[in-house]
């Protein structure tokens, strides 16, 4: 009843009658002319204070809208005058899970993800998946497992690695081969040489119990291997920027233009992967662009099935786990900081740099005072200006080379800095 008076107080609930009326009355012109004045206003609301803050009902309404505008567009798609394509449809899609909340079984990601097969543009790796896996079908309706294991391109090549970084394999890639991004020289941060450090431990595929008891309830970090490999991600459909812009390339995301979020000159701005790819990830000497801590795979859905919740979840006291996406060029960074959850982050394209503190160590890695950076240190691990900040000195950390189809577990509230040394896509869960 509070969302229903916010709604009605507002007239925003009179624009939205109106806009159902007109969809159900199937007056798609009029309805659409309505749809953008209604989301300007529902816009205003969720632009006040902070997002967490935003009642549930705004965010519904915005979906609402969007929804009744992606319908309307589709009618309207061979309407002259009208300039309606499947970019404009999917950006209206777009714009409501992005602003919006789930409605009606979270309808705008399937719409999304029908639109996007309607059009026929979900590129070739996809449909060369969807035959492999429609050829390893028995004839009595069952699967083949092995006959769709063999499928699987077998590991290959290895990685130059230096003082910190390990060997590692690569599975070969569905389709053609793309040209490699040339990307500019990316640097270790600086070593602080009062500072005691080691390399992040590994672990192949412990199980559920052994993770649990020599990591989670210790609180120690450590990189998992051999436990996500066989990911589609990194073997079937293998992730590469030509996958990417045939799968999501027409979908508009929100990317931080910037070095780092600590910085005044940093922003964001609405863009379609395909445009960050061609105007960000592939040019040398341009702004840093990063898709950072992003919920893509609840947009994306065909992202989401190239990937899988790590068994290790399964001990959080909580079933929801927060998956993002964080992908962008050499050299993008996220500055030291700390989370409240448990986290895997797990590497699918590139490498990263990654750099631990312990919780223990917090009072000397300064975090901001301020509410919206509390969780962030004023240390700039790339140049510490250890007079500013004495303490920082002398704390030990843990460092390592994150390689594709590895996974950190990083503790809650452990400190972590990490820099991309290529182009890279990871993959971030977040659990409790």
């Amino acid at each position: 009843s509070c969302c229903f008076n916010l709604l009605q107080a507002s007239s925003v609930l009179s624009l939205l009658n109106k806009v159902v009326t007109l969809l159900y009355k199937g007056e798609y012109c009029s309805c659409l002319d309505l749809c953008q004045p209604a989301l300007d206003k529902i816009w205003e609301e969720l632009n006040t204070g902070y997002w967490k803050d935003v009642p549930l009902c705004w965010r519904q309404a915005y979906s609402l809208v969007s929804l009744a505008k992606a319908l309307c567009e589709s009618a309207l798609l061979s309407e002259p005058g009208r300039n309606i394509d499947h970019a404009v449809i999917l950006r209206t899609c777009d714009m409501g899970l992005l602003m919006g909340a789930p409605i009606l079984g979270n309808i705008l990601a399937k719409m999304s993800r029908e639109f996007q097969r309607a059009f026929g543009i979900l590129g070739q790796w996809r449909r060369l998946s969807e035959t492999a896996q429609d050829d390893t079908l028995t004839s009595n309706g069952g699967v083949d497992v092995h006959k769709g294991l063999n499928r699987f391109s077998k590991l290959q090549s290895n990685k130059e690695s230096n003082n910190i970084t390990k060997n590692v394999q690569k599975s070969s890639e569905v389709g053609s081969q793309e040209p490699v991004v040339s990307s500019p020289k990316v640097t270790f941060p600086p070593r602080v040489h009062t500072q005691k450090t080691n390399e992040i431990p590994q672990c192949s595929c412990p199980s559920v119990e052994m993770f649990q008891a020599m990591f989670m309830d210790e609180g120690h970090p450590v990189i998992i291997t051999n436990a996500i490999g066989y990911w589609p991600a990194l073997t079937t459909r293998r992730w590469s920027l030509d996958y990417l812009r045939s799968v999501a390339g027409c979908r508009t995301v929100p990317v931080e233009l910037g070095d780092r979020y600590t910085e005044e000159s940093w922003t964001q701005k609405l863009m379609t992967i395909g445009e960050m790819i061609d105007q960000y990830v592939t040019k040398s000497n341009v702004d840093k662009a990063y898709l950072a801590q992003h919920q893509l795979f609840d947009q994306v859905w065909e992202l989401k099935d190239d990937i899988s919740v790590p068994v290790y979840c399964c001990l959080g006291e909580d079933e929801d786990v927060d998956i993002n996406a964080w992908f962008g060029p050499a050299g993008t960074i996220s500055p030291l900081h700390q989370d409240p959850k448990h986290n895997f982050l797990c590497q699918v394209m590139g490498t990263k740099y990654v750099r631990l503190y312990s919780e223990e160590h917090t009072e000397c890695v300064y975090p901001h005072a301020s509410r919206l950076l509390h969780n962030t240190s004023q240390v700039d691990v790339d140049d510490p200006d250890l007079e500013k900040f004495p303490k920082f000195k002398d704390v030990p950390c843990l460092e390592a080379v994150l390689q594709p189809g590895e996974m950190l577990y990083i503790p809650p509230k452990h400190w972590h800095y990490v820099k991309s040394l290529d182009v890279s896509f990871s993959v971030s869960f977040w659990w409790q």
